[in-house]
């Protein structure tokens, strides 16, 4: 086989990439595939120890998932210092995602017109955590209308405005740094939405920050949901 990087050619690199990128999310979709591909992601799970110099926060998150109950399925990944320089593409290949729709990020949201700065009731804190894909968007107004349902509409609109909150307000309710946030071992128990297009995915996994910007986590999404009790909702 050809080795694509001795070329000169960029395009040609390119279009040969795209075909494997192509084949392999094929390959992907076989129900055989992702069958075997669970069985393997969980044993590797079971026998994958976080190593002991892992930083305090992502032993943190650890904690957590074993208090959950999912430590067995989840997989905990250290990457490169500069992982973030990288393409999405190549961040992928490097944890072995199935693609770069399994690669996802938590990001907390404030309603900037809650009347009270609680997270206590989940249908209506001031705060919550999107779970959303790096291809993915989050529509604040979807998450507005979102948020507004779980009580019924019983509030005006002009009692929500939610926009991400400030960098300083993350780190102090999720314990995390940017880029390093995740749902599991928070601080406070922020509510947790995740966006449904990454229920649709395929095998079922998703790759998330994991306390520290160069640590990643791993988890089956149904394990996730039952988990954590998250709500689901079209937020793109």
């Amino acid at each position: 086989m050809e080795d694509l990087f001795s070329f000169n050619n960029d395009d040609y690199v390119k279009e040969r990439l795209n075909e494997l990128i192509n084949q392999v999310s094929k390959l992907y979709s076989s129900k055989n595939i992702i069958a075997h591909y669970l069985d393997h992601f969980k044993r590797k799970a079971i026998l994958t120890k976080l190593d002991d110099n892992a930083p305090e926060s992502v032993k943190r998150v650890e904690k957590a998932c074993n208090d959950f109950g999912i430590h067995n399925v989840s997989r905990f990944y250290h990457v490169e210092s500069d992982y973030y320089n990288w393409e999405l593409q190549r961040r992928a290949f490097r944890l072995i995602a199935p693609s770069i729709n399994h690669l996802c990020k938590s990001v907390i949201f404030e309603n900037t017109r809650c009347s009270h700065d609680s997270i206590d009731d989940p249908l209506n804190s001031r705060y919550y955590c999107v779970i959303t894909q790096y291809v993915g968007s989050i529509n604040t107004q979807k998450l507005l209308n979102f948020v507004r349902t779980l009580r019924h509409k019983q509030l005006s609109k002009k009692n929500y405005n939610f926009r991400v909150a400030d960098e300083e307000k993350s780190i102090q309710l999720t314990g995390f740094e940017s880029n390093g946030v995740s749902p599991i071992g928070m601080t406070f128990r922020i509510p947790i939405i995740l966006t449904n297009a990454i229920t649709e995915l395929q095998p079922p996994v998703f790759y998330l920050g994991a306390g520290h910007i160069d640590w990643k986590l791993a988890l089956p999404i149904n394990s996730f949901i039952h988990a954590t009790n998250c709500f689901i909702a079209d937020l793109s």
